[in-house]
């Protein structure tokens, strides 16, 4: 038997799959959320949709609390959005680049740099580093101080 993503969230949370669609987690959220949705999505296999439906979870613990059938709700979806992440989204060539930087040893002499320091001189670099606006358009902004980029 292939070991899909699907089948690890049966494994791992069987009580997912004993839901019996009270509405209880879903009415008990505090942001509004569709608890049952998402819960009904991952019995069905959809696990790009529970991880979208179950994205602003808090993790309060609110739903499990409340669940005659002992699900624990928002583990399972922080559990789904991992495995989404992980197999469902196109990997990010950026990130790729920047992983490769790291095991090159490029940040290091920065890291080495950074450990020496005290704690005021960190704070001083904190509070003086350079923000990007808040409102910037993504890809339109670069720091002046590029070299570690």
């Amino acid at each position: 038997m292939e070991n899909t993503p699907h089948e690890e969230l049966r494994r791992l949370y069987p009580e997912v799959f004993k839901c019996v669609g009270c509405g209880t987690c879903t009415r008990t959220c505090p942001m509004d959320i569709d608890v049952m949705d998402y819960i009904a999505l991952m019995k069905r296999g959809d696990l790009k949709g529970a991880a979208i439906k179950s994205f602003d979870c808090v993790m309060c613990g609110l739903c499990a609390s409340r669940c005659p059938a002992q699900i624990s709700q928002f583990t399972a979806a922080m559990f789904v959005r991992r495995l989404y992440g992980k197999y469902v989204l196109p990997a990010a060539e950026h990130l790729k680049k920047r992983v490769e930087a790291v095991k090159a040893g490029k940040y290091l002499k920065m890291l080495d740099e950074l450990t020496k320091k005290s704690a005021d001189e960190l704070k001083k670099l904190y509070t003086e580093r350079e923000r990007e606006p808040d409102m910037t358009e993504p890809g339109k902004w670069m720091p002046k101080d590029t070299k570690y980029l």
